[in-house]
């Protein structure tokens, strides 16, 4: 029974639309840049040090976006692994795009932290870490952006929909077919008209 599960959990992620899955694959790909090294060097006395997005100065902020990427990850897989569906449909383009975008300026903000310590400590280097994380996080902010002008166009066709923009069946079966006309009522006999009295 548990060798099926992943079958089918692959089934399904491949059966969601490609913008939903570069969404969720950005999202893994920052989360997975949070355990990578975001900053490494010879720190004051001589000591070598490497750290991730949770440690040194900016901790605070790989936590958060830690978070961020996370809830927007659970989003998808809570309903894809049975579960309930936390966000409603029309509500979770916007809050993917804010949590997005959240995530994203925290980055930049860790990003011009690190940098600022790597020019006043030139022992100091940022790592490949933080620009995978960076990387991640554009890509969802990019493709729920995406998503939420997809929504907004579908909203707006729905508001305006007129009925004979509706698609004509196409099966014999759905057509209605309207009675034959009635037949022309018969020609009346011809008069005799005289010209001279």
């Amino acid at each position: 029974m548990l060798s099926f599960v992943p079958q089918r959990f692959l089934r399904t992620v491949n059966s969601l639309e490609s913008e939903e899955q570069f969404l969720n694959g950005g999202a893994l790909l920052a989360l997975l840049g949070m355990f990578l090294p975001w900053m490494s060097g010879e720190w004051l006395g001589g000591d070598s040090i490497t750290y991730s997005g949770f440690g040194f100065y900016t901790s605070f902020l790989g936590l958060m976006v830690f978070l961020l990427e996370l809830a927007l990850l659970l989003i998808t897989l809570i309903p894809l692994l049975g579960g309930p569906v936390i966000i409603k449909k029309r509500q979770r383009e916007v809050l993917r795009l804010c949590l997005s975008s959240a995530a994203t300026l925290l980055v930049l903000s860790a990003l011009s932290v690190l940098m600022k310590v790597s020019f006043e400590f030139t022992r100091m280097e940022l790592r490949f870490g933080i620009y995978v994380t960076l990387v991640g996080c554009i890509v969802t902010l990019v493709y729920s952006f995406l998503r939420f002008q997809e929504q907004r166009r579908m909203t707006g066709q729905e508001l305006f929909r007129h009925p004979e923009d509706e698609e004509i069946p196409t099966s014999q079966e759905n057509l209605f077919t309207p009675p034959p006309p009635p037949p022309p009522p018969k020609a009346p006999e011809a008069e005799d008209h005289r010209l001279y009295p």
